[in-house]
């Protein structure tokens, strides 16, 4: 496994369904830890927070460029139209995510997010031409249950911005994959994340820098870059390359292990307790993403435009 990931994150191989799966849960996991390491800041703002998101996943990134520049180095050809918007909309969706669970809950951010997968399947069905599968249509039934349970338990909405900022995320989400799938071989993984990093450095950097500075304690410092270089600078490399082998709207079911897991880190702090209701319906969502793993090597068969 790890000698194929090596080999695909240098250019000179492929994943399978499975390992390309493994890797988008994996980053589905670190991508859970956000909202814990952000209800973590003293006194950050969304958008502090946000800059240093996106400058220390920047840095980690350039750094693993320079490091892999022998066996597949980065040049302005790999800056193509389509990594360059992937990276612009990976950029809004972090930025929405921040700026929603600073105005609501974990919980409605997250669980907003799990609508995900009817956006992957309609943006596949429309741009890539993709028919969906058995398995895949029972899976998103099934995580369509699995939200109505959670949110039938009673979902505190906070601000109404807040909310309809996390609405957007899916939706953001789903164009995301459409972009990353119809690249195929040619993206570089790690290039819409480059673009990523410099946006929003730049772009919630002017805004902070115009409201309040950038006078943060070591502790939000930490918290941001960990935020960054971490969680995205090793999640979104990893995302981004098992997304090759995977379908549109299978890597939005399977990128659910974030809904499911981020709900329990706030339990266990700083003590969000989730309903039972929620439990129960976050079973049901992780269990439609075991199965649909299990279901299917290929689910779905398209023709790329």
């Amino acid at each position: 496994m790890l000698q194929a990931v090596a080999r695909a994150f240098a250019g000179t191989g492929s994943l399978t369904y499975r390992q390309g799966a493994t890797l988008i849960l994996l980053a589905g996991t670190l991508f859970s830890f956000t909202a814990i390491v952000f209800r973590a800041v003293d006194s950050a703002t969304d958008w502090q927070f946000l800059t240093l998101r996106g400058a220390s996943m920047a840095l980690v990134l350039l750094v693993v460029a320079y490091a892999r520049r022998e066996r597949r180095p980065i040049g302005p050809g790999d800056f193509t139209w389509r990594a360059v918007i992937a990276g612009v909309i990976l950029a809004c969706m972090s930025m929405l995510f921040i700026l929603a669970l600073a105005r609501t809950t974990a919980a409605m951010v997250t669980f907003l997010l799990a609508a995900a997968p009817i956006s992957g399947a309609l943006f596949g069905r429309m741009v890539l031409r993709e028919s969906v599968s058995v398995p895949t249509a029972i899976a998103v039934l099934a995580t369509l249950a699995g939200v109505g349970v959670m949110v039938s338990s009673g979902i505190e909405a906070g601000d109404t911005s807040g909310v309809i900022m996390a609405a957007l995320i899916p939706v953001v989400f789903g164009l995301y994959n459409v972009l990353i799938r119809s690249s195929g071989e040619r993206l570089d993984p790690i290039v819409p994340a480059i673009v990523s990093g410099l946006v929003l450095t730049l772009v919630c950097g002017g805004i902070a820098l115009a409201n309040t500075g950038f006078g943060l304690g070591w502790r939000d410092i930490v918290l941001g870059a960990l935020s960054g270089g971490l969680l995205l600078g090793v999640g979104l490399p990893l995302f981004n390359l098992g997304h090759r082998s995977v379908p549109t709207a299978q890597v939005s079911l399977l990128n659910l292990t974030e809904v499911v897991l981020t709900p329990l880190w706030v339990w266990i702090w700083p003590g969000e307790v989730p309903a039972i209701g929620t439990l129960v319906g976050g079973a049901i969502v992780l269990a439609a993403v075991v199965y649909l793993v299990l279901a299917s090597d290929r689910a779905f068969r398209f023709t790329p435009p």
